[in-house]
């Protein structure tokens, strides 16, 4: 069986869950089990419906693509004309920071392209650029969803994959979007990526910037100051490690687009950046992946490693085979009998719905099945 098989065996399932609005089941954020609105899935199912369309040429999976696209343009995912209505936990911001914004920008630019409708990519344009670049910072703010400003997102990965997510618009975009991601980038490289001696990258940024007020640098020095100075305090915290273990594919797999993108930026050569795609070849990383909630089960660490081997197999070599890393995300996930990636999970609507990351994978034979 192929890759592709798996793809249009899930899209085919799927589309029994679409509702007549467009939405697609929603979920609940995998571990952190915040509720969500329907916006991600709907966003994630809307790539593979139109991977689906590009593999069969059946026009179901165009049409329930067209679906998917105009619930993602209707006032109740936008309810206040500003950034996109994500989740519902009243303690944390609804917008889910600077990623939940980057699915569906990514979503929609892929849409527009496919579906040859320019005003999806304008809609993904615009809600781009609606959060406030830092250019001293390097840094993006957070948009809530009734248009009001937000703090800096201090989590790498949603900075990183907001980046990812802009990088798309390039082609029918203007500079100054590249701009502010070759500033990031250089920050990047510069400060904002922080990695353990092993290579493991650091889940916040942990670096001041200039912009920052006294209080959250002072947090920030003594968060560095921990980890630099008390290493075996830091490893007691086993859920951050775990964490940063199973967000790390994560990460690169962001990386992976932007390679794409700026293939000729200083980062991809740095040492930093080395001991990143390394730490893919360490027993440290493989088998804590094991049992981490954040990892398969969530993440698809599988897929992401894969794509990564794929986009930088010209300057390392990997210990495992992209068929490997594949073989193993199906293994632990995909139930034969509903063809979906929603077994050993927390979240099935939301593990389900991210087979999207395998989209950009090269089609390839699997020996799971």
């Amino acid at each position: 069986m192929f890759l592709s098989e798996i793809i249009l065996q899930s899209a085919e399932a799927a589309l029994q869950l679409q509702l007549t609005d467009g939405s697609f089941p929603p979920g609940c954020n995998g571990p952190y089990r915040d509720p969500e609105t329907s916006a991600r899935n709907t966003a994630h199912w809307l790539i593979t419906m139109l991977k689906a369309y590009e593999i069969s040429n059946e026009s179901r999976f165009k049409d329930s693509a067209w679906m998917a696209v105009l619930y993602l343009n209707s006032p109740s995912v936008r309810p206040m004309n500003a950034t996109f209505f994500c989740r519902t936990n009243p303690e944390k911001d609804f917008c889910n920071g600077l990623v939940g914004q980057a699915w569906i920008i990514e979503a929609l630019t892929i849409a527009s392209m496919k579906l040859e409708d320019h005003k999806y990519i304008e809609l993904a344009e615009k809600i781009f650029m609606l959060h406030p670049f830092n250019d001293k910072a390097g840094l993006w703010r957070r948009v809530n969803v009734d248009g009001s400003y937000n703090c800096f997102d201090m989590a790498f990965n949603h900075q990183l994959w907001f980046a990812a997510a802009g990088s798309m618009l390039n082609d029918v975009s203007y500079n100054p979007i590249k701009a502010m991601i070759v500033r990031f980038l250089d920050c990047v490289l510069e400060s904002h990526l922080s990695i353990d001696t092993s290579g493991r990258i650091i889940h916040q940024i942990v670096k001041p910037v200039p912009t920052l007020s006294r209080p959250r640098k002072i947090y920030n020095l003594l968060r560095s100051s921990f980890r630099r100075h008390n290493k075996a305090d830091y490893r007691e915290s086993d859920w951050l490690t775990n964490k940063e273990v199973g967000y790390h594919a994560f990460n690169m797999y962001a990386f992976s687009m932007l390679k794409q993108y700026i293939p000729e930026h200083p980062l991809w050569q740095s040492t930093k950046f080395m001991l990143t795609l390394q730490y893919l070849n360490k027993e440290e990383f493989i088998s804590g992946l094991e049992n981490n909630l954040y990892g398969y089960t969530y993440n698809l660490s599988g897929f992401e490693v894969a794509f990564t081997i794929q986009e930088f197999r010209s300057i390392l070599s990997f210990s495992k085979s992209e068929q490997w890393w594949v073989d193993q995300q199906l293994q632990r996930c995909y139930d034969i009998d509903s063809k979906m990636l929603n077994r050993a999970t927390e979240d099935k609507e939301t593990l389900s719905a991210r087979l999207y990351e395998a989209t950009r994978l090269k089609d390839i034979e699997v020996s799971s099945f």
